[in-house]
């Protein structure tokens, strides 16, 4: 079984400078067409190369302010629905401009100059939920 790393945006993801962070965006639609996944905005995409700080460097400096991306983990090889469709009370949020972060057991605010070193510490993808990033 392989894993492939899903994010689901608001806005088209087209004409990104991506060399900065080390990765790569192709179309996710074909995930959409074969398994019911758990995600609910309209554009999906599939990230290559995930590293968790350059991934979230990358969202960051991405989204615009009121925007949402959801971010999930898909296994190739399962047969039954996704796990976050059973486990939605681990999904977590992130919030890029409030500098917060949300999971089952509470809300953390982030320390402003390290942010990022405190998010690399933390579950940001998982196969059981959908985390949503969010900036507003």
């Amino acid at each position: 079984m392989s894993s492939h790393l899903l994010i689901s945006t608001m806005r088209p993801m087209e004409d990104l400078e991506l060399e900065t962070y080390n990765i790569d965006i192709v179309s996710g639609e074909d995930y959409l067409l074969c398994m019911k996944l758990p995600l609910t905005l309209p554009y999906v995409y599939e990230i290559l190369g995930y590293e968790k700080r350059h991934f979230i460097s990358f969202l960051d400096e991405f989204m615009e302010y009121g925007d949402a991306v959801e971010v999930y983990e898909y296994w190739d090889g399962k047969k039954v629905l996704p796990e976050s469709i059973n486990v939605p009370k681990e999904a977590r949020t992130i919030n890029l401009l409030q500098l917060t972060y949300k999971d089952e057991y509470g809300e953390y605010q982030l320390n402003k100059k390290n942010w990022l070193n405190e998010l690399e510490t933390r579950t940001v993808v998982s196969n059981r939920s959908v985390t949503t990033f969010s900036k507003y």
